[in-house]
């Protein structure tokens, strides 16, 4: 018998075996690597969404936590009823407070109460004073309950002669309650309590300066 024929055969047999083993072993991981990269794709996809306009146009959106959301409406809430209660003129006042009470609790009715001591309607009238309102920062706070937070703006009143500016400071709490034409985000102010700086005046004379 020839032994180096045998053990030529053996080596061919190691050979191919450990070939084989190799190619196996890379295309495991080639495999693995592939389905990891497809997974993160899918979870990726699942992340976000695509949105069609009404011209037509797609949008590229990522999910949020329903909470944040709410949170997002909280703060919508309260700044749109800062520029409905606090900036004004004579032609929109009432309006303006209309929209607003449909925004808060029992509180508006107190609110409005001040308003009407002042009579602010005829004052805007016969002042011709314009209000506006610059929102600085708001916070809301979602661990408390009921919800709470606070809000910073400047209002300032613009007349003939020159224009007077405060900083208001409010801190409110607001409750849930159902959706609604006039109250969208399905909310109500509760608490609200402010807080003024003194009023800074500001002239035509020393605007001229």
């Amino acid at each position: 018998m020839d032994l180096m024929k045998f053990k030529t055969v053996d080596e061919t047999i190691r050979v191919t075996m450990i070939v084989a083993i190799t190619c196996c072993a890379t295309l495991a991981v080639a495999f693995l690597v592939a389905f990891i990269f497809q997974y993160n794709k899918i979870n990726e996809a699942y992340t976000k969404a695509l949105v069609l306009d009404t011209a037509g146009k797609v949008y590229e959106v990522t999910p949020v936590a329903a909470s944040d959301m709410r949170k997002y409406e909280y703060e919508d809430h309260i700044k749109t009823f800062v520029l409905l209660w606090y900036a004004f003129d004579e032609s929109t006042y009432e309006n303006n407070i209309k929209s607003a009470l449909n925004l808060i609790g029992n509180r508006g009715k107190e609110l409005l109460s001040d308003y009407n001591d002042v009579n602010m309607h005829n004052s805007l009238i016969q002042k011709n004073i314009i209000y506006s309102v610059t929102i600085k920062e708001i916070r809301v706070d979602m661990k408390t309950v009921p919800v709470s937070g606070e809000i910073q703006f400047t209002q300032k009143g613009y007349r003939a002669r020159g224009s007077v500016s405060r900083e208001v400071l409010a801190k409110f709490t607001v409750y849930d309650v159902s959706r609604s034409r006039e109250n969208s985000h399905g909310v109500k102010i509760e608490g609200w309590d402010v807080k003024y700086s003194l009023p800074e005046e500001t002239t035509v004379d020393n605007i001229n300066e």
